[in-house]
């Protein structure tokens, strides 16, 4: 706990070392997203999916799909995306997790993705 404290306050803002590294673009796969989240959490990322409106309990959300066996991330936040709903798009932001979501991105920039 106190290494994972010090490490944290040393650099948030570094990169993770361990595989998979980001790929073409320096976008992370959806896939890799969901299968690493220990990689990728808390950390700011690049990705590119399509985005498809999604419910999750009562909540009527968007997410980020695409890649192998449809992965999916939730997008925050909900009113940055509406506009994108069937549109393949890069978004940036931190890769997160939460117990009433699960895997999300806070979205700090969104733009269509080159094909």
């Amino acid at each position: 706990m106190l290494a994972a404290l010090a490490l944290a306050a040393c650099g948030g803002g570094q990169r993770s070392t361990l595989p998979p590294a980001p790929g073409k673009g320096d976008a992370v796969a959806l896939t890799n997203l969901r299968q690493h989240p220990e990689v990728y959490a808390d950390a700011t990322v690049s990705t590119v999916g399509v985005v498809t409106a999604v419910r999750i309990g009562r909540m009527h959300l968007f997410a980020l799909t695409g890649g192998r066996r449809g992965a999916q991330v939730t997008l925050e936040p909900t009113h940055a995306f509406r506009r994108w709903v069937g549109r393949r798009v890069r978004v940036s932001g931190i890769f997160t997790a939460t117990f009433t979501i699960g895997y999300e991105l806070l979205a700090s920039h969104v733009s269509a993705a080159d094909r």
